[in-house]
This record gives structure tokens, sequence and C-alpha cells, in this order.
């Protein structure tokens, strides 16, 4: 079993402290919100306090906040709703774009949209692996439904230039959607200053309960519901709600943005250690996104020479949890989407390693992987495994 947890960006530990407010909440806020009664009223009432808990935290009107179940719905909610929404308009094809790498929420949910008749186009990338904003600038002058990016590459913790991107999807009246999952809590994210539409995050990155969510949807901005059954958060995500994962959700959020610069600083540092010192031991090793903006809790290398799929289990044997990149993936014997938009072909040629950093990682977990990891690489090596 592994002792060293190095797989934050698939999922971090339940805060101890949001883990004891949960279990509170949960008992004693029992009625439904919907409910006239005194135990609906207090269920209510604790709802609408974590609501504007989130809304001050990311400087947003409580009106824009609303909880789902996890950042896959809250994308998909995005996606989907703008699509609803243009049918319902009489767009029959509208235009949907999205970068070449979209953590496969998005990718595949435009993959459906482009089945049921809508137009998806891919930004290309820099040789740098972030987004050429004169593409951006093309792509806006057909006037499309909907732009989907990410903030932070969930893979290779590349940060695309959303700022930039969204001027320009604000001056040009495009809708702008975020995928903050990775974001929040590890870099500058301001969705008051930064003029998107709608954002997308997810409890379970910050230390949060699992399968809780927020969508973020600015004043102005319209959606169709993808469910049916219900008028709850302002009508677009019908189903009685979780008040103990909303207030276990405000809490995550506020201690992860209270820590963000100083975990900032100790996440970069500790992740810069371990991937100088992985490069020293490991010949030929490649970093993912090492000549762009990344965010401080990812690492992704690769290794050449080994099948793409056996570092991950070799390492969990020797105690250490890492992934080979988005855990949406786990599993899979072909270069990922994000590699092969870096890379091309020569993504099959690596083993990708992805390792991510969280609250709980000590510098003694970057010292156990800089002993094992390498030690690890040179046995399947020597053994010919892959050859």
């Amino acid at each position: 079993m592994s002792s060293v947890y190095l797989d934050h960006a698939a999922a971090t530990p339940l805060r101890p402290e949001v883990g004891e407010v949960v279990t509170r909440v949960s008992a004693e806020a029992y009625g439904n919100p919907s409910s006239v009664h005194g135990p609906g009223r207090t269920a209510r009432a604790l709802l609408e306090e974590a609501r504007e808990r989130v809304a001050r935290a990311l400087d947003v009107s409580p009106d824009e906040v609303r909880f789902v179940r996890g950042g896959t719905e809250s994308i998909n909610l995005a996606i989907l709703g703008r699509f609803a929404l243009a049918r319902a308009e009489g767009r029959g094809d509208p235009l949907f774009v999205r970068s070449a790498v979209e953590h496969s929420a998005v990718r595949e949910a435009l993959d459906e949209l482009a089945s049921l008749g809508a137009r998806v186009e891919t930004l290309p990338l820099q040789s740098d692996g972030t987004i050429d904003l004169e593409e951006v600038d093309l792509v806006l002058d057909a006037s499309p439904e909907l732009v989907s990016v990410q903030w932070v590459n969930q893979e290779t913790g590349i940060v695309l230039p959303v700022p930039e991107i969204a001027d320009r999807c604000h001056a040009a009246g495009v809708v702008l959607h975020v995928d903050a999952v990775q974001a929040v809590g590890r870099v500058k994210v301001d969705p008051d200053r930064t003029p998107l539409n709608l954002m997308s995050l997810s409890a379970h990155k910050l230390g949060g309960p699992r399968a809780m969510g927020v969508l973020v949807v600015r004043a102005g901005t319209e959606l169709r519901p993808i469910l049916f059954g219900g008028g709850q958060e302002g009508g677009i995500r019908p189903g009685t709600e979780d008040v103990a994962g909303a207030v276990g959700t405000a809490l995550a959020l506020e201690l992860a943005l209270q820590e963000r610069e100083p975990e900032a600083l100790r996440l970069s540092s500790l992740r810069d250690r371990l991937q100088v010192g992985l490069s020293g031991t490991i010949e030929g090793m490649r970093v993912h996104g090492a000549s762009a903006p990344r965010a401080p809790h990812i690492l992704s290398i690769g290794v050449p020479g080994l099948p793409r799929d056996l570092l991950p289990g070799a390492l969990d044997l020797e105690g250490i949890a890492i992934s080979a990149g988005s855990a949406c993936r786990s599993g899979s014997t072909t270069a990922s989407p994000v590699l092969r938009a870096l890379f091309g072909d020569a993504a099959e040629e690596i083993a990708p390693v992805r390792f991510s950093l969280g609250r709980t990682t000590t510098s003694g977990d970057i010292d156990a992987a800089l002993n094992t990891v390498p030690r690890v690489v040179e046995r399947m090596q020597a053994l010919g495994v892959g050859a």
C-alpha cells in the first residue's frame, strides 16, 4: 500500500475540519431546504450561508453561485446548457470552441454535441503548450456560442492565458466558460476582474467533500437546464441540495484561498527539487510544459523506453502513489489527447508520470520519491521491460 501520496490532482485528502463540519451539518440540517417547516428553514439558512461564503471567497454575487454534483457536472451543465439554449432559440448548428488540451469532461461533452449537429473547433497550441491568441481572434470572428478553456491543465500543470482570452471573448460578445478545477487555490483566480461568464470548480480538489462542485454563472449569462424535476439552484440544477456538502465546500474553498500564496511557494519549491533530482538521475527524461508557466502543484515527466502504463503500478508497490496523467484516463494504454497535442506521435514513445503535490505533501515525501523513482525506472529498463 502506498505511503507517499503524490496524486493530489486526482483527489485531495479530506481536510479534518471540513470532515467535522460535514458530519455535524449532516446530523443537524436533515430537513429539505425547499420545505417551509422549521427543519427545512434551518437547512435553507445553512445552504444560503454557504452560498454567500463561496461568493465572498470568489468575489462574485451569491446569485451567481450554483451548487452541483462535482466538477464534471459543472462543466457539462455549462456546455450542454448553452447548447440547449441555442437549440431553443433556433440556432441549429451552433459553434463551440475548445483548446487542444481540455479535460475529458469538456472534450467528450463537445464530442457529443458534434454528434447532435453542433460545430466544434479546437484551438491549436503554441510550441510551449499554451494557446495561440491569434487563433483565438480568428475563431471569435465566427461568433461561437461558447468558448471553453481550462485555467490549469490537469496533466502538465501548464497555466493557460485565461485573462487574455477572457478579454478577447468579452470584447467580441462571446460567452466564455473556464474550467478552474485545477486552478482555484493553486494560482490566482479572480472572476470579478477576469470577464468570464461561466466557471467550474470541484470541492474534492481542495480538501473538500467528494461529489460537490460549483458552477459560477455570471449575471446576464443564460443557460438551460440539462436535468429536470425541480427549480433548485436558480432553475438550472434540479434536485434536493446537499446542504452539508455545500457547507463543507465553502469551508474548503475559504481555507484553500487563505493558504494559497504561502502554499504556492512551498509546493513550487518541492516540485522544483523533485524535477531537478529526477532530471539528474533518469536519462532522457522529458519535463512536460517546462517552457510554459506552470501551476505549483504538478510535475509531469516522460520516461523513454518504457510501456506507458506500468510505472504507476510499479511505484505503488514501492509505496509511491502517482498517476500517468488524468485519473479519468486510468488504464489507458495510448497517449492522452493532451500529450498528443503537445508532442504528436512522439507522445507514444514515452511513459508519462504525473506527480501532483498538495497540503499534506512533505519534504520527506519528495526524498522518498527521489530515492525510489530512479531505482524503479533503472530496474525496469535493466529487465528490458518495453524492449
